[in-house]
């Protein structure tokens, strides 16, 4: 029982629940960043060039398009369910060229144009997997990292709290004495 000195937390099943998620949740966020990191750390370098885009929308046969002036006649400005797809070519070590349709797509147009301000076809630098080069990553993109690390962050937070809170629930917390008077505040002037 408490005594009046003293205040104990409870809700500890609550508390550990929380600390369990927020564990739960970094170690989700860590295995979604483990790829990308593991392919920025271990793959191979490259220059992928942008060759066309894909539009789709669910339904309906996903359309290839390969100029830019095309992607400009069939932007969907006020239908945000189309979604554009960069797809990029590029040499591995090896001599290969491989095509890998980016894993980032946009409602609004493709995330690169297919041309450069020169007319250059637009380049991005990504990581790939030498076993298996159609495993890319586009390292520069912040949609890569934002979600995954976003998950990670927020786990690591609520798993921190929730130890905190689990670790003090149950514990007695010994509260300072404030003594109960009734007087009126002394209020004294010296005229």
């Amino acid at each position: 029982m408490n005594s009046p000195d003293t205040y104990v937390p409870g809700y500890r099943k609550a508390k550990a629940l929380m600390a369990i998620a927020g564990i739960a949740l970094f170690l989700f966020g860590a295995s979604q960043l483990w790829r990308p990191l593991l392919l920025v750390c271990r793959g191979r370098r490259a220059t992928a060039e942008a060759v066309s885009v894909i539009k789709t929308k669910q339904g309906l046969p996903p359309i290839t398009l390969t100029s830019d002036a095309q992607i400009a006649a069939l932007r969907e400005p006020n239908d945000r369910s189309y979604v554009f797809w960069n797809v990029f070519s590029f040499t591995t070590d090896t001599g290969r060229v491989v095509r890998v349709r980016a894993n980032i797509g946009s409602n609004g147009g493709p995330i690169y144009p297919l041309t450069d301000d020169d007319g250059l076809p637009t380049t991005a630098l990504i990581y790939y997997d030498p076993a298996h080069p159609e495993h890319v990553i586009f390292p520069l993109l912040f949609s890569t990292w934002l979600v995954p690390s976003a998950l990670a962050l927020a786990g690591l937070v609520a798993a921190g709290i929730g130890g905190i809170l689990f670790y003090w629930a149950g514990t007695p917390i010994v509260l300072p004495h404030l003594p109960l008077t009734n007087k009126p505040p002394n209020h004294s002037s010296h005229d």
